[in-house]
């Protein structure tokens, strides 16, 4: 009880200071990523429509084709965010794991495999600083993790033009957040409450691609989620823990129903996408304990790329393939203005093959920013950087005669 008096006390003093990082990403789960591989990330994040040999999507298991080889792909990432708002700018750098993958082929026409990438991230640092009638005060909140799946199944070849894929999707993770009160002239004990939620959940993805000539179409439908939340709580004062349990939440906290389609059109060497990707979270209460509003999200996606003929003669840097695009999507989780924060970002790649055209490297470029001071109280800019890789080899092939 005392520790909760001293919080509302802190709230009700006047702040003088506060800065934030990726404030936005407080909002609902936390922010969310939709980065399908590392190629993607340089095509405007289009890639539902755009399956080629050795990319290994992480999203859509239908984009699992071409030769049969065993594949490998990761990517990781890494963010300078500048935020802005009627306080001030402060910056942040932050990064981690965009994806693994592994898919063998099975047969002549099927892949079976295993991804494991974010769907939500979250990592916001505030702090403020105010007074109380006998000291100055020191307030943080700040909070890390996210929510992740993993997409278990694979693909196969239905007829001469269409692909299907359907995975097993769990779903799991952490978010930590944490909210402490320091009395910076010593007026009293520093207070804090800590609440680390793990989640489990479980659903399905399918996921189809139908190719004529030089014309590609995908769609993606993820089932929606229904997650348990187990929560450990942890109340200090002075530097010691005086509550520390760990209880399942009665309430489930729930994923919406995502549905995405996408094309792509090959012209000569170039390679034109465009995907629409939907998130129904306007049909998804948000948790009582958490409070917060959700609506409908989107993202519109456009991408090229410039793939050159390449001969075994010729420099190694003549094979490299040039990405550039394009893409806009708001924010599911209402600012406290009841706004939804937009966002827009422009992208630029490079894929370098090795190991003589079997493998490749993908580096990602994007500047990007979201939110605005009059809507959402803040805005935030992006520049990202995404590096990963695609690891083919064949496995399982025969010896021939001599």
């Amino acid at each position: 009880m005392r520790n909760t008096l001293v919080t509302m006390i802190a709230l009700l003093v006047s702040v003088s200071f506060l800065n934030a990082e990726s404030s936005l990403s407080a909002l609902g789960y936390g922010r969310q990523f939709e980065s399908s591989s590392s190629r993607s990330a340089g095509m405007g994040l289009a890639g539902m429509a755009t399956a080629d040999s050795l990319s290994l999507d992480l999203f859509m298991p239908a984009n699992w084709a071409g030769p049969r080889t065993a594949r490998f792909g990761f990517n990781s990432f890494t963010v300078r965010e500048t935020v802005s708002d009627n306080t001030g700018t402060d910056a942040s750098d932050n990064g981690g794991v965009g994806g693994i993958g592994f898919v063998v082929a099975a047969g002549k026409t099927a892949f079976v495999g295993f991804t494991i990438t974010p769907i939500t991230l979250m990592d916001y640092r505030w702090k403020s600083t105010g007074s109380t009638p006998w000291s100055a005060t020191l307030t943080r909140r700040q909070g890390q993790g996210g929510i992740s799946q993993a997409l278990i199944g694979g693909s196969f070849q239905y007829n001469e033009k269409l692909r299907l894929g359907i995975t097993a999707r769990p779903v799991f993770g952490k978010v930590e957040r944490l909210w402490k009160l320091d009395y910076t002239d010593g007026g009293g004990f520093s207070s804090s409450q800590t609440y680390s939620d793990r989640f489990a959940g479980f659903g399905v993805s399918l996921s189809g691609r139908w190719q004529q000539d030089d014309w590609s179409f995908g769609a993606l439908v993820n089932s929606p989620i229904s997650i348990s939340v187990q929560r450990q709580l942890v109340v200090g004062e002075g530097g010691q823990a005086q509550v520390d349990s760990t209880y399942d939440l009665s309430e489930k906290y729930d994923l919406p129903l995502d549905f995405g389609v996408g094309f792509s059109k090959r012209y000569l060497r170039q390679l034109i996408a465009v995907d629409v990707m939907l998130h129904n979270w306007g049909s998804v209460d948000p948790p009582s304990i958490e409070g917060g509003t959700f609506d409908n999200s989107y993202r519109l996606s456009a991408g090229w790329e410039f793939y050159p003929e390449y001969r075994p003669l010729d420099p190694f840097w003549q094979a490299w393939i040039y990405r550039a695009g394009f893409y806009t999507s708001n924010n599911y989780g209402l600012s406290a203005s009841g706004h939804q924060a937009n966002r827009m970002a422009f992208t630029a790649g490079l894929g370098i093959p090795y190991a003589k055209g079997r493998s490749r490297l993908d580096l990602a470029v994007e500047y990007g920013w979201a939110g605005n001071k009059s809507d959402d109280g803040v805005v935030e800019q992006m520049l990202g950087i995404t590096l990963g890789f695609n690891h083919s080899e064949q496995w399982f092939v025969g010896r021939r005669g001599r």
